[in-house]
């Protein structure tokens, strides 16, 4: 990976993120002069104060979603922290004020006045997506759709309430015959127990979460019943803390973690239902949807 890049080189691609194309070796490439460059753009912004908080989080967004990709693409984590530390200390010798320095704040300017109308964009993963929207008209801001044979869900982040936070939340399809369940706790891989990334299962390298013993359950903090009295429909909505969002968000893009969902005491059945979560671009959809709504 190149250590010292151009500050002028930033484009707007390089803000808004990357989209699929067809020839991978060109997504790679792209991913990691992106990756570098939005890199060493935080660390001049950290020095020399230039952009405004509103750009700040377009520019990690971008950022996040960048490494994701070079993550997914089969780039050594260790390889790509070295070369962010690189660039980050190329910008920290460079002066406030600089020729590069003030090229690369304009052209990123320039690229977030384009990108301040975007509403929606979709964070694609491996095998799911996160769809972020900045619609204020949306309840989902951060979501990922998803199926289990008992029922659909969706899981992510709501949008806020007034100044609330934005609310990490399970919300489950009731079918009309099951019992409303008790209990839901998200397992995430325990630092403590684990430090690496849990990338495999333990016989093989297929994607999968960590067994049970390595992870810290987070509970839910809440549980609200939603029926609509004109279909009947029945849904229910698990909330979490945020220390569970921000826990997810130090996962590797490329982890997976379940959610544990336990059964009513009056159920037929008492067997628990776990739901597999993609970790994916998680933090850099979140960071999309900190700009205003639209």
């Amino acid at each position: 990976m190149k250590s010292v890049l151009s500050f002028a080189a930033l484009s707007f691609a390089a803000l808004s993120g990357l989209t699929a194309a067809a020839q991978e070796p060109k997504i790679y490439r792209d991913a990691e002069q992106a990756f570098l460059e939005r890199t060493s753009l935080r660390a001049a912004d950290e020095k020399c104060k230039y952009f405004t908080d509103l750009e700040r989080s377009a520019l990690i967004s971008g950022q996040l979603q960048s490494r994701g990709v070079l993550l997914r693409a089969g780039f050594d984590s260790a390889d790509i922290d070295k070369a962010a530390d690189e660039v980050r200390l190329y910008a920290n010798t460079q002066p406030c004020g600089s020729a590069d320095f003030m090229a690369a704040r304009s052209h990123l300017k320039n690229a977030f006045s384009a990108f301040i109308g975007t509403m929606v964009m979709d964070y694609p993963g491996v095998d799911t997506v996160w769809s972020a929207s900045r619609s204020r008209w949306d309840t989902w801001r951060v979501v990922q759709n998803g199926s289990h044979q008992a029922f659909p869900y969706q899981f992510g982040l709501l949008a806020p309430v007034l100044t609330d936070p934005f609310q990490l939340a399970l919300e489950i399809i009731l079918p009309k015959d099951m019992q409303v369940p008790s209990l839901a706790r998200i397992l995430l891989r325990d630092e403590m127990k684990s430090p690496a990334p849990w990338l495999g299962t333990i016989f093989g390298n297929e994607p999968g979460p960590p067994p049970h013993a390595l992870t810290k359950a987070y509970w839910a903090s809440g549980r609200e019943l939603i029926e609509d009295e004109k279909t009947g429909e029945r849904k229910l909505r698990f909330s979490f803390s945020p220390a569970t969002t921000a826990a997810i968000e130090k996962l590797d893009p490329r982890e997976r973690f379940q959610i544990a969902i336990t059964p009513n005491a009056r159920s037929t059945s008492s067997e628990i239902i776990y739901l597999e979560i993609e970790v994916g671009d998680f933090a850099a959809a979140h960071a999309f949807t900190k700009l205003p709504p639209l």
